[in-house]
């Protein structure tokens, strides 16, 4: 300690200042406990628990497989490099991690990582606001609040967003108002204006994270700052405009070497998906997405900061308030509309998820941060410890109930939220034992000068002993209910020869596809035929179903002379085996499509699909089709009829593949498609035989009226969601998605 204090010399009096200049000794020192204390808190027991369903498994699975493919800019899921749902950020840093190890530890820990140097940021930039005590409290409310705290521990693409984008928003805070001399300069540019820039570098990163909210969310907030002072210079003025349209390209500099990329590749559609689908219909409510009443996200923030919350309104009231008239207060303004105008945004949006409100919380620690620096040595007033009174009472409230579902802080990062949990003995003694010794430590600090000094260490010690214990301890019991991996591993044990296993579901359950590696097909619970035809087939099948779901789920078996067998359960689900010679088949129906030898005028192609089967090629069989000068030309309007010629490479073929055609034209007008059973559905795949020669017919439609000059159709194979790999890409024409290139028609207009 003495040779600490020697370091810090007069340092140590800067404490109750905001930061001027350069980092001093108490800066760096600050900064090494936050890093230390949030890395001690974070990345221990962080594969302790399984992946969390469904985000967690879903995101390992992109990044998993994109890693697999050696891609980077295009993101794979189920054998397509069409995953356009999320930017690519996340994936990058999963993927830096997974090429040492693949495991829940290396999963988590490039967000773990991320989280904690967005810690010392934070304390960075907001002691360039606000006093070194007010920033280091702020951080410490952060880290130990439990959204910003779960958050951190998840494979999600939300920490990076929430993280990018409140240190950009920091940024743009110094630029206004941070005490800057104007001779200063990093690189030759005023360090005034390096601030703002930086904004704009570190939202085209937000971007990278979690697309146009890197927008909305700090539009929102300039919105309603410039509305609350009635002064539009910060956008406006020359003087802050000329350097806005500087940090806009340097935003655009950012985004779009991917997003430019991604639109050049695949056109328009992608960004018809990416921003339109995913972004404006989302916010619109129209994707089949959870909403709610408007206050939802009041209540989430009770949940999302707690205990912290229970300061809340006293220390909006005293941030916000005071002598001078507040409108003039622009500083302080502008940290509360970086709160008020996102949750208006979010409130307003058709899609409510709880973490969706995760952008606001490290606001709101700003301010708390600044109310208890205020009050942690200061005499309290009478108002003051009414102030205590009402955060004791708040403690109550809210406590009530997390300790009656002790679910609410895992779901503020899920939406399923009706699953049945198991019962932790634990639970209620140590949340009555932490809430009571948490409103004691404050009702003590009412009467004792002494408590106040050391009271809030207490109330720090206490967050973060039990969100640990909440980690240690809870969240491996609630994994248990929201992953499949359990059921999967039995699965390997019982079936090291991988018989075909499905998952029947109601909505995709993505731990099951990452655990497996794409081995799985999911079987939606109203299609009966799909589910009958993956189970009609002689010998072992295996399925992971919930028991509601096992009474259908037997009926249909016992249509096709199959039965199940329970192999293992979860609370939740269960693993069957299902055996039995299925129906007997009409053989007689797929004559005309199993020839004996291939016809000697087709078209040679050679593609090899998941090493089980091969096009060898195809042969037009309509007569609309003309060729001039070695090209082929056909009519708009006209439907061109082919056959492609299949060749079994093995037996027992696992999957039941169908073929997919997707006809697209050079200016992307008018895409067509003609998916359909194999062989139409006579001569399923998994009853080929090795060296079966197999036709199956296609109709290629080509639209009247398009703007294109040329169509070519794009074939291959899948099963349910799952597209089969072309694994001679190398000898083939393809479009990198394993997608087989035909032909090619031109349009005779």
């Amino acid at each position: 300690m003495k040779f600490i204090k020697n370091w810090l010399g007069n340092n140590l009096n800067t404490f109750d200042e905001i930061r001027s200049g350069k980092l001093n000794n108490l800066d760096k020192l600050l900064l090494i406990i936050v890093i230390v204390i949030s890395a001690l808190l974070y990345i221990p027991l962080l594969g302790n628990f399984f992946l969390i369903d469904p985000w967690e498994n879903h995101y390992s699975h992109v990044a998993w497989e994109t890693l697999e493919r050696g891609s980077f800019a295009k993101l794979w899921y189920q054998n397509s490099n069409r995953f356009w749902s999320k930017p690519p950020l996340l994936f990058w840093m999963v993927m830096s991690t997974f090429r040492i190890y693949i495991s829940e530890f290396t999963a988590r820990l490039p967000v773990t990582l991320f989280s904690v140097f967005t810690l010392a940021g934070f304390y960075f930039l907001l002691s360039k606001l606000f006093t070194r005590r007010a920033a280091v409290i702020s951080t410490f409310v952060l880290m130990m609040s439990p959204q910003f705290f779960q958050l951190s521990r998840q494979v999600m693409v939300d920490l990076p967003f929430v993280a990018l984008n409140i240190l950009a928003l920091l940024c743009m805070a110094v630029y206004f108002f941070g005490d800057i001399e104007d001779n200063e300069k990093i690189w030759k540019i005023p360090r005034r204006n390096f601030y703002l820039y930086m904004f704009y570098f570190l939202e085209g990163w937000a971007f990278l994270a979690k697309g146009l909210l890197s927008i909305a969310i700090p539009g929102a907030a300039l919105l309603i700052f410039m509305l609350l002072t009635r002064n539009f210079k910060y956008a406006f003025a020359w003087k802050h405009f000329k350097h806005h349209l500087v940090g806009f390209f340097i935003y655009l500099a950012v985004i779009m070497p991917w997003l430019g990329y991604m639109w050049y590749s695949e056109g328009f559609r992608f960004i018809r998906i990416f921003i339109w689908f995913h972004h404006f219909r989302r916010a619109a409510g129209t994707i089949h997405k959870p909403n709610d009443i408007f206050s939802l996200y009041i209540r989430v923030i009770g949940y999302s900061m707690f205990p912290w919350s229970a300061f809340l309104p006293a220390a909006i009231y005293h941030f916000i308030a005071g002598k001078k008239e507040w409108a003039l207060k622009h500083k302080e303004l502008f940290i509360f509309s970086m709160a008020v105008g996102p949750f208006f945004f979010l409130s307003f949006s058709g899609t409510k998820f709880f973490h969706y409100i995760a952008p606001i919380i490290p606001v709101l620690a700003i301010i708390v941060g600044i109310y208890i620096s205020k009050i942690w040595n200061s005499e309290w007033s009478a108002a003051t410890k009414f102030e205590a009174v009402l955060a004791i009472l708040l403690v109550a409230v809210i406590g009530r109930d997390i300790g009656n579902q002790y679910g609410l802080w895992h779901h503020i990062v899920t939406f399923w939220h009706g699953r049945r949990l198991p019962a932790i003995g634990s639970w209620l003694p140590v949340v009555i034992s932490v809430f009571t010794a948490f409103s004691l430590t404050l009702f003590s600090m009412i009467f004792s000068k002494f408590m106040r000094k050391k009271g809030f260490y207490g109330l720090f010690i206490l967050a973060a002993g039990f969100m640990t214990y909440y980690f240690a301890v809870v969240m491996p019991q609630i994994s248990t209910i929201y992953s499949l991996k359990p059921l999967v591993d039995r699965y390997i044990q019982e079936s090291p020869e991988r018989a075909p296993i499905a998952d029947y579901y109601k909505w995709l359950r993505k731990s099951v596809s990452f655990g497996l590696k794409n081995e799985v097909t999911f079987l939606r619970t109203e299609k009966d035929d799909a589910v009958l035809r993956f189970f009609d087939k002689p010998g072992e099948q295996f399925v992971i179903l919930r028991p509601g779901d096992l009474n259908r789920f037997n009926s249909l078996m016992s249509r096709i002379n199959k039965k199940a067998v329970e192999v293992d359960r979860t609370p939740r689900d269960r693993l069957l085996r299902v055996t039995g010679p299925g129906r007997k088949r009409d053989m007689s129906l797929s004559t005309p499509y199993r020839p004996s030898s291939v016809p000697p005028d087709i078209v040679p192609v050679g593609a090899v699909f998941d090493e089980v089967a091969e096009i060898i090629g195809y042969k037009i069989t309509s007569n609309n089709v003309t060729v001039k000068d070695g090209q082929k030309w056909v009519k708009e309007g006209t439907t061109v009829n082919v056959d492609l010629y299949f060749k079994a490479l093995q037996e027992n073929i696992t999957r039941d593949y169908d073929v997919f055609l997707h006809c697209e034209g050079n200016n992307r007008d008018k895409r067509t498609r003609g998916d359909n059973n194999m062989a139409e559905g006579t001569y399923p795949t998994h009853f080929w035989k090795q060296g079966d020669i197999v036709r199956h017919p296609i109709r290629i439609r080509i639209p009247r009226d398009t703007k294109n000059d040329w169509y070519i159709p794009f074939v291959g194979i899948y099963s349910a969601e799952y597209r089969a790999n072309i694994t001679n890409a190398e000898d083939v024409d393809h479009d990198g998605d394993n997608r087989l290139k035909l032909m090619k028609l031109y349009l005779d207009k």
